[in-house]
């Protein structure tokens, strides 16, 4: 799998994604077309933007089958916020975790972050993804009460921090 920029045609399809999946996001409601283009010119396309975010292909190919990034990144404080999504066909093959490696390459070898973070609320069925994530590169994991309202009920969130010693030791090990 590789990084590859994110398009404009690439964002309607990761609206459709996020629009099947409201239990694991902030946004509480459903976005437009016009939301998402907004989204894109206003964030994506911005070079002073806080927020990074890159397709996933496989290699060879041009098929978009997930999209992640950084996004809240303080550059003072070096840390930033890790976002993955994969298409609903691609789930549970092993792309969310080539995922997780390729942005936090990105975010520490790159763009010389030392931290970075997650929440992944209790209403979603990847919180088992992230705590296996954090286990293999070994995080920091604790649980926030009430972060989500979804379905009349308050979650908790599963939430974590990485950081790049860590990563670091584990590239070292597995050379």
């Amino acid at each position: 799998m590789i990084l590859k920029p994110l398009c404009l045609d690439d964002m309607e399809l990761i609206r459709d994604w996020r629009n099947g999946i409201p239990e694991t996001l902030r946004t509480p409601y459903m976005l437009t077309e016009e939301m998402q283009e907004d989204y894109y010119r206003d964030v994506i396309c911005d070079r002073n933007s806080n927020t990074r975010y890159w397709a996933f292909c496989l290699k060879g190919e041009c098929m978009v089958m997930g999209y992640g990034g950084i996004e809240n990144i303080r550059w003072e404080n070096r840390q930033g916020e890790i976002s993955i999504l994969i298409a609903p066909d691609y789930r549970g093959k092993g792309y969310g975790a080539e995922g997780v490696e390729l942005i936090l390459n990105q975010a520490f070898m790159y763009m010389n972050l030392d931290r970075i973070y997650g929440e992944c609320f209790h209403s979603s069925v990847a919180v088992e993804f992230w705590i296996k994530m954090v286990a293999e590169y070994r995080g920091f994991q604790t649980s926030l009460p009430d972060r989500k309202y979804f379905n009349g009920t308050y979650w908790s969130s599963f939430y974590f921090m990485f950081s790049k010693e860590e990563y670091i030791k584990k590239q070292e090990e597995s050379a």
